[in-house]
């Protein structure tokens, strides 16, 4: 099936979830399996006649960081005008709305990363924002329109009795109470029943499935107006960032210190469902028509089987890719402020004075020194940054000043910034730079066993050996280990008015996991003349998988985020079978063999 164009993208988590959302949208069903993931595709109703073409897919498992790569994956693959997260979530205590309500979210709060102290309360550092302007000011307006719904909620069944014994709920005293008195007020005895109502406001979004109401009090102090607690959309809020706008619509299956019933959970699967069809019928996003090639029409494809002219071959669609990866997000601000460190290395030694490596807290990586000024991408005064600047002078600008600027000096400094950021990050990813070669290397020691990665490659998800063990025999019969470290240098390039990276494949050999193996010269030009361009096509497949992961910490955010390589298309007639097979074993150097641990 040729890529079909899409106009709403879908992201469910849970089976019930899913399933749901098929219900609901049941009109002119097939499965189209993208180069990431395979999608159920649908149509539904855009209002005034028009149809909307969908594509539906359930991620893998909960959380944010696999919401980001799916939300990623349905974005390259499809290129959606618009993605809806639907779904459940938990409530908060409220007079407005209850179980079974629906939540639109125009505030993505990511309490995703948090610092715990000893003997000291956690802390946040709140992310997230707003969802695009355009959708929020639609949102905003739906109480005017709600005579295009067509009564969305019809044909769900009938609400679940809700059981308010004592027992049935849990955490403080007095929350315990509100939690009871507000639920009282909507489904207490002699209530009339009501059908499901929508509001739209804030909602909140980490990794942790929260039923702890000591959790929100934190929650609550840093951003008011909180209606719903969930764990995906602040991962689909980053990858949507700046690109495709997003929509989170959360039905409450349960409230916060009320213990949930499987009943409301089914029913909340089907209420944000309904309304994810009812809205669609506003048309929030417009349609995205056939493209149509300049002068003239498009060809008909040949399918096999078909009847074609004796002698002719239809031309094939071949995907090439550049070694470029686009830089799609970068910190949005900018910190400067004075300091008597007049390089890294004096700022380095001023921030270790006195302070012991077991007790240090982390130091973002992602700053420099210049003409007597610190830079950074992230704010020096929430981390020991602040002991060698002078706070009274730090001023906050916006990164896009510096790195689109016209000023090749300034261009030049946020570079320095970026690489700087690119290392801190891909630490964190168990990838280390290493100065003597100027690459960045997979880490991997002599004691632990060989480093695997999987990937996704053109077709299929792949398992590379990206640190592998080596043993040598030497003239006179003693043996030696080394490892070979995946790598690449990486440059940042300013192309078009768009920042890329580039990546160029290589490899480092060392004798102990950190140091250069005393022939890594030779082994380096040796696999390079075996190499062939599929290799490193893998290569380059294997870094993209590295730097678009999801993020692994829970206690900083990621710096620097990726959008997929480059990548073109062109038609090509030529009879593989002409060609020179790529997939050669690889070949050891002579009296060497790779040890498997």
């Amino acid at each position: 099936m040729n890529q079909p164009i899409i106009d709403i993208g879908i992201l469910t988590i849970r089976d019930d979830e899913f399933r749901a959302v098929l219900q609901a949208f049941t009109d002119d069903h097939a499965i189209y399996k993208g180069r990431h993931r395979e999608y159920a595709l649908r149509t539904a109703d855009a209002g005034q006649g028009a149809r909307y073409r969908l594509a539906i897919l359930r991620q893998i498992e909960q959380g944010n960081g696999e919401a980001q790569e799916a939300a990623r994956d349905l974005i390259d693959d499809l290129q959606p005008s618009l993605l809806l997260v639907v779904g459940i979530a938990g409530g908060m205590p409220s007079d407005d709305i209850s179980l079974g309500d629906v939540v639109l979210s125009t505030r993505i709060l990511d309490f995703s990363v948090e610092a715990r102290k000893f003997q000291e309360e956690t802390t946040y550092n709140v992310g997230g924002g707003p969802i695009s302007k355009s959708i929020a000011a639609g949102v905003a307006n739906l109480g005017a329109r709600e005579s295009e719904f067509e009564d969305w909620s019809s044909d769900l069944p009938a609400k679940p009795h809700v059981n308010l014994a004592p027992g049935k709920f849990y955490g403080p005293e007095r929350w315990r109470r509100d939690v009871r008195k507000t639920l009282r007020a909507h489904y207490g005895r002699n209530v009339p029943s009501r059908p499901p109502r929508f509001i739209a406001g804030p909602v909140a979004s980490s990794d942790r499935l929260v039923k702890d109401p000591k959790v929100l009090f934190p929650w609550i102090t840093s951003a008011r107006g909180i209606l719903a607690i969930e764990m995906e959309s602040a991962g689909v809020h980053r990858a949507t960032r700046d690109r495709t706008p997003m929509l989170s619509i959360r039905s409450l299956s349960d409230i916060v210190g009320f213990k949930r019933q499987d009943a409301w959970t089914k029913y909340a699967c089907s209420s944000a469902a309904a309304f994810a069809r009812a809205y669609l019928r506003t048309q929030p996003v417009p349609r995205r028509g056939s493209p149509k090639p300049e002068g003239g029409s498009v060809p008909a494809a040949v399918h096999e089987g078909s009847k074609e002219e004796p002698g002719l071959q239809a031309a094939k669609l071949e995907e090439s890719f550049a070694n470029l990866i686009s830089l799609r997000h970068f910190p949005d601000f900018l910190y400067v402020a004075p300091t008597e460190s007049t390089t890294q290395k004096q700022a380095w030694f001023l921030l270790n004075q006195g302070v012991s490596r077991k007790s240090a807290d982390y130091v973002p990586g992602a700053w420099t020194i210049y003409e007597n000024n610190l830079y950074s991408l992230v704010d020096p005064e929430r981390s020991r940054l602040k002991k060698i600047i002078d706070v009274g002078g730090l001023e906050q600008f916006n990164s896009s000043e510096w790195a689109f600027s016209d000023d090749e000096n300034k261009r030049r400094l946020f570079v320095r910034l970026l690489n700087h950021a690119l290392r801190d990050d891909l630490w964190s990813q168990g990838v280390r730079y290493y100065g003597d070669q100027d690459v960045y290397a997979f880490m991997g020691r002599p004691a632990e066993p060989p480093r695997r990665l999987n990937y996704a490659n053109l077709k299929l998800r792949s398992t590379a050996t990206v640190v592998s063990h080596y043993e040598h025999k030497g003239t006179k019969g003693k043996r030696y280990k080394y490892l070979r470290h995946g790598a690449f240098q990486g440059r940042f390039r300013f192309l078009g008015g768009q920042w890329y990276l580039e990546i160029t494949p290589t490899y480092r050999f060392t004798r102990d996991g950190k140091e250069l193996d005393r022939y890594h010269a030779d082994r380096l030009s040796g696999i390079k003349r075996l190499e062939r361009n599929r290799s490193v096509l893998s290569q380059l497949l294997i870094w993209q998988a590295v730097l678009r992961a999801p993020w692994p910490r829970a206690d900083r955010p990621r710096l620097l985020e990726f959008a997929p390589l480059i990548s073109f298309q062109f038609e090509s007639s030529i009879d593989e079978s002409s060609l020179t097979a790529l997939d050669a074993p690889a070949i050891l150097p002579s009296k060497e063999k790779e040890i498997e641990g």
